[in-house]
């Protein structure tokens, strides 16, 4: 069953912790401490969904330890398993549902950061933080874009 818990803010264990996580690296004291205070640790058991396809949620997860697979209407199409990895986020940049199943297939460890809480910040730390998700989200998608690409050229040449 999943376990969570909340991380302590000033608490310097858990910001070098996070300073590991490749898209939290270059963060100030204070943006770490911003990203610390909307995040929870999440703890998966084998076998576990973390993510549903097609539910709706505002969480943006950060893989801290664990091999996920992920799944398309049942059909497995990738899997997550390097620190840092992001998984989640194309629901929070358009609001729409979860476009695959995320499912822990070891021992589990993952930062969830509550994108919800946007809303109860500051504008400028609410800018500021989002604008460093945002930054992160661009680099992931593009890499994505990339291997689509070089995928799709693949099939195409393989039909030619």
């Amino acid at each position: 069953m999943m376990k969570e818990h909340e991380f302590d803010p000033t608490n310097a264990e858990t910001l070098e912790q996070f300073r590991k996580i490749p898209a939290f690296s270059s963060l100030d004291e204070e943006m770490i401490q911003e990203v610390v205070r909307m995040s929870r640790m999440r703890k998966y058991e084998p076998g576990e969904l973390i993510i549903r396809e097609g539910d709706y949620d505002a969480r943006v997860f950060f893989l801290v330890k664990g091999d996920l697979r992920i799944t398309v209407k049942g059909v497995e199409v990738g899997s997550i398993r390097r620190l840092g990895d992001i998984f989640g986020e194309m629901g929070i940049i358009d609001g729409s549902p979860r476009s695959a199943s995320i499912e822990a297939m070891s021992p589990t460890l993952c930062v969830a950061v509550d994108a919800s809480l946007f809303d109860r910040q500051t504008a400028k730390d609410t800018f500021t933080v989002q604008a460093i998700l945002y930054r992160v989200f661009c680099e992931v998608l593009a890499v994505r874009l990339r291997e689509m690409d070089k995928k799709l050229s693949e099939l195409t040449a393989q039909k030619g």
